[in-house]
C-alpha cells in the first residue's frame, strides 16, 4: 500500500508531495541552466571578437576610429550601482577628461539620445596657443552612450586635439556605438556568469583540499608523533622528527592555499580591503615582516579589473613566500581609476632561473594583458624582486 506521503522503490522510501515537487522544479532550472550554458559556449567560439569584455571594449574604439579619428579614447561600463567604471583605453594610458566629469555628463542623457561634444581648452589659453592650430584649434571630447533599450549600458569618450568633429563624423561614431552595445552587453553578463563559476570553483576546490588531502597528510603527522615516540633509535627517531617538521610544513602551505582559493575582492570591501586582509593572513602565517601601502580613491575599478590585480598580488606574494628565502614583503597598491598601480617586492634571493613547471609568471603576465596593464618583473635594488602592475600613469 502506498500512503500519500512516501513512494517505495526497492527498500527506499522517497518522499512525494511538496517536497518532490521542489526537486522536480529545482531540477528543471538546472535542466535549463545547462541548455543555456551549453549554447553559450557553442556561441562563443563562433564569434568573432569572443565575449570577452575588455577586447570587445577595444574592438569597439577601433571601429570608432575608422570614421571618426581621435588621438585618445576609452570605454567605461555601467556597473550594479549605475555607477561607471573603466574597461579599457587607446592612444594613451588615460583620457583628459576625467572620469567624474563624464559620468556628470552621462547622467541626464535620456534613453536613446545621442551623445554631446565637449570643449576641453582652457578658457584663459589664447587661439595663438591652442595646439595644432588650424580652422578649428583646440582639444575636444565627444561622449557616447551605449543603448539597449532604454538602460545605458556604457559610455565611450573620444578626445582629440586638433579641433571638433564633423556632424557626419559624430553620427558614424554613434551609429557604431549603437551597433555594438548588445555585443558589449553581452560581454559584461559573460563576465558576471565567468566571475561566478570561477568563485564557486574556487570554494569547490577549498573544500575538497580541507576534506581530503590536508587531512590525510595531518592524520599522517600523528602517525609519525606515535611512531618516534616509541622508536628505540635515536637515529631513526630523528629522521621520523624531521620527516614530522616537513608534514607540517606541507600541512600550512595546504592551509595557506585554501585561504587563497576563499579570499576574493566583496562588493562591499573592494580590493584595498581584500589585500589587507591577505597580506595579515600570510604575514601571520609565514614569519615574513609585511609592509601595506594602500591609496585608493572613494571611486573602485571594474570588479574584473579588482580580481586580477587581486590575483597577481597573490601569485607574487605566494612566490615570494615559497622561493625567495625573503625576510620582508613590501606590498603596494594605489588605486585613481582608470588608474591603478601594483607592486609587490621582496629582499629575497632575486629572481634566478625559471623553473620548468613553474606557470606563475605567464599566469600574471595573461591577467595583466587581459585588464589591459603593463607588467613587469625585476630584480629589486639591494636584493630581492619587485613585481609590478601598472593601468594608466600614476605616481609610483
Amino acid at each position: 500500500m502506498i500512503s500519500d506521503q512516501t513512494a517505495r522503490h526497492g527498500d527506499r522510501a522517497e518522499p512525494v508531495g511538496a517536497e518532490s515537487a521542489d526537486r522536480a522544479r529545482e531540477g528543471d532550472k538546472y535542466l535549463a541552466a545547462h541548455e543555456l550554458l551549453s549554447q553559450l559556449a557553442q556561441l562563443s567560439r563562433a564569434l568573432p571578437a569572443g565575449l570577452d569584455e575588455i577586447r570587445l571594449a577595444q574592438v569597439l574604439l577601433e571601429q570608432i576610429a575608422l570614421e571618426t579619428p581621435y588621438d585618445r579614447a576609452a570605454f567605461y561600463s555601467v556597473n550594479d550601482l549605475d555607477h561607471l567604471v573603466p574597461v579599457t583605453t587607446l592612444g594613451a594610458d588615460h583620457l583628459k577628461w576625467e572620469s567624474r566629469d563624464v559620468a556628470r555628463s552621462a547622467e541626464d542623457l535620456a534613453p536613446g539620445r545621442s551623445g554631446r561634444t565637449i570643449d576641453l581648452t582652457p578658457k584663459s589659453q589664447p587661439a595663438s596657443a591652442r595646439p595644432n592650430s588650424g580652422p578649428n584649434p583646440g582639444s575636444f571630447a565627444a561622449i557616447l552612450p551605449a543603448w539597449v533599450g532604454d538602460r545605458r549600458i556604457g559610455v565611450a569618450v573620444i578626445e582629440r586635439d586638433n579641433g571638433p568633429w564633423t556632424v557626419d563624423q559624430l553620427a558614424a561614431a554613434e551609429r557604431t556605438v549603437a551597433d555594438a552595445a548588445i555585443q558589449l552587453d553581452a560581454g559584461r553578463l559573460f563576465s558576471d556568469v565567468r566571475a561566478l563559476a570561477t568563485a564557486e570553483e574556487r570554494r569547490r576546490l577549498a573544500r575538497e583540499i580541507h576534506d581530503g588531502v590536508a587531512q590525510e597528510i595531518a592524520s599522517l603527522g600523528y602517525q609519525a608523533d606515535d611512531i618516534a615516540a616509541g622508536c628505540p633509535d635515536p637515529r631513526t627517531e630523528q629522521a621520523i622528527r624531521a620527516l614530522r617538521r616537513e608534514l607540517s610544513r606541507v600541512v600550512t602551505e595546504l592551509r595557506l592555499s585554501i585561504f587563497d582559493l576563499r579570499a576574493d575582492v566583496q562588493a562591499d570591501g573592494g580590493l584595498g580591503a581584500a589585500l589587507s586582509s591577505h597580506v595579515r593572513q600570510v604575514g601571520a602565517a609565514s614569519g615574513l615582516t609585511v609592509h601595506l601601502v594602500l591609496d585608493e580613491s572613494s571611486r573602485r575599478l571594474g570588479s574584473a579589473a579588482e580580481t586580477e590585480l587581486f590575483r597577481i598580488a597573490q601569485e607574487a606574494i605566494t612566490n615570494a613566500r615559497r622561493h625567495s628565502s625573503a625576510e620582508n614583503l613590501w606590498v603596494t597598491c594605489r588605486v585613481h581609476p582608470p588608474q591603478a598601480l601594483l607592486r609587490v617586492a621582496d629582499d629575497g634571493q632575486g629572481l634566478g632561473s625559471a623553473r620548468i613547471d613553474s606557470y606563475g609568471l605567464d599566469i600574471m603576465q595573461e591577467r595583466a594583458r587581459r585588464m589591459g596593464a603593463q607588467f613587469t618583473v625585476r630584480d629589486r635594488e639591494g636584493g630581492g624582486t619587485v613585481v609590478e602592475v601598472v593601468s594608466g600613469i600614476v605616481d609610483r
